[in-house]
């Protein structure tokens, strides 16, 4: 009896280990048939494989999106596009029950699911979208929808929804920018989607993005938010290019400057002083911000715009602070065409005899082309400019008739550069 029992205790536990699943094995097949692209086959064995091994990978659903949407591009009508499209929203669900770290944008990812596929309503749409960017707005990093997001807002601040009005609307407005400036740094390989979302954002937002509602509404959070380092930069930054002489905007400059004294609340400073008129304050702000940038493209930045800006009068300041500029960033070809027009304008001032006159339209010609050869982009407008300079430039018989072919001639003056003539 008791030899019997063993027997069938062995036979159970035989038939039990030859019913068992094997996860790992399924997950093979159905990846085989998904690699020869037989989406079919793949489906068959890949549901069976997410109904019986729900955790076992993240890949499982991964794959379920591509076969799905595979079947769904090819459904053959509405009824089962819109049944399959419903089923990758049910997926989605079940990714982030059993793996919500790997996927906790998946509310996000199932709007634009809908969006795509143009299924489902937009007011489906911006609810799944709400409740996604609340939840994880920094996870996601698809420029197509924060995009869709803000438009989608927007349009209900426009048919004058109450629970979109210019403040709440305004806050996805800033969320959003912030969102996509961060991208642009921290994703470079998808620099030109973000760039591209955050232009359509602005041009959509020109209606409400107006100097007075950006005033009224960062007045209204400046006290709250004051300590709050990097909420005064996102407020200055979305004020920086047209609300920048408001009194608003000073406080919150002086405010992040007293905070931490760095480029960007220096840079602030540059702006908030220049235009209180103080300009010797301004210059200096504008060259701290760019001793205390790290990055030497964003270092150029700063420098041209006060080379070519506050400096622009004093001809040998601007072009020492150009020059420095091109010294952090050799391909910042439009600080060369700068430099050149600087240079046309000295002539008289710096050139002794009509022949010295003369070679500094030929210095400024020569200088034009140099950003054609820093920035090839700027071939077309160097060549211009270098042309319009020729007719006031030295000739070829000019150059031998005074002996100079193969010699050089120093530009004193604030120029203080060296020309050297072609030996013919």
């Amino acid at each position: 009896m008791k030899a019997l029992f063993c027997l069938l205790s062995i036979l159970v536990l035989t038939v039990s280990q030859a019913q068992k699943y094997d996860c790992a094995l399924k997950t093979k097949e159905y990846q085989e048939l998904l690699k020869a692209k037989n989406f079919t086959g793949s489906y068959e064995v890949w549901n069976e494989v997410i109904k019986k091994c729900p955790k076992d990978s993240e890949t499982l659903y991964q794959d379920g999106l591509t076969i799905l949407q595979y079947k769904i591009d090819n459904a053959a009508n509405a009824e089962e596009k819109e049944k399959l499209v419903r089923g990758i929203l049910t997926l989605y669900d079940q990714f982030y029950t059993n793996f919500p770290k790997a996927i906790p944008y998946y509310e996000v990812s199932k709007a634009m699911t809908l969006h795509h596929n143009q299924i489902g309503t937009k007011n489906e749409i911006l609810a799944l979208l709400e409740s996604g960017f609340a939840k994880a707005a920094k996870e996601v990093k698809d420029a197509n929808a924060i995009y869709t997001f803000f438009s989608l807002c927007h349009e209900k601040y426009n048919a004058g929804e109450s629970q979109y009005n210019a403040d709440s609307t305004l806050d996805k407005y800033v969320l959003v920018n912030a969102l996509l400036t961060d991208l642009q740094n921290s994703e470079t390989q998808n620099t030109n989607d973000y760039k591209t979302a955050q232009r359509g954002i602005n041009a959509l937002a020109k209606d409400l993005v107006t100097c007075d509602n950006l005033e009224s509404y960062f007045q209204k959070k400046f006290n709250i938010n004051k300590e709050n380092e990097a909420w005064l930069i996102t407020a200055l930054t979305n004020m920086a290019a047209k609300c920048s002489a408001k009194p608003v905007f000073s406080s919150m400059a002086e405010k992040l400057y007293s905070l931490k004294a760095s480029s960007k609340s220096a840079y602030f400073m540059a702006l908030a002083t220049l235009k209180q008129r103080k300009f010797e304050e301004s210059v200096t702000y504008y060259n701290q911000a760019a001793d205390l940038e790290t990055n030497p493209q964003e270092k150029a930045k700063i420098y041209f715009t006060l080379g070519t800006g506050l400096l622009a009068n004093d001809m040998a300041k601007s072009k020492e602070t150009l020059n420095k500029a091109l010294q952090f960033d050799p391909k910042m070809g439009r600080a060369y065409l700068f430099i050149a027009q600087l240079y046309s304008y000295s002539a008289e001032e710096c050139g002794k005899t009509d022949f010295e006159k003369k070679a500094v339209f030929t210095l400024a010609a020569q200088t034009a082309q140099k950003a054609a050869i820093a920035d090839p982009k700027l071939k077309a407008a160097a060549d211009k400019m270098a042309e319009d300079f020729a007719p006031q430039a030295l000739t070829a018989s000019e150059i031998s008739k005074e002996k100079m072919n193969g010699k050089t001639l120093t530009i004193g003056c604030w120029i203080n550069e060296t020309i050297t003539f072609p030996v013919k």
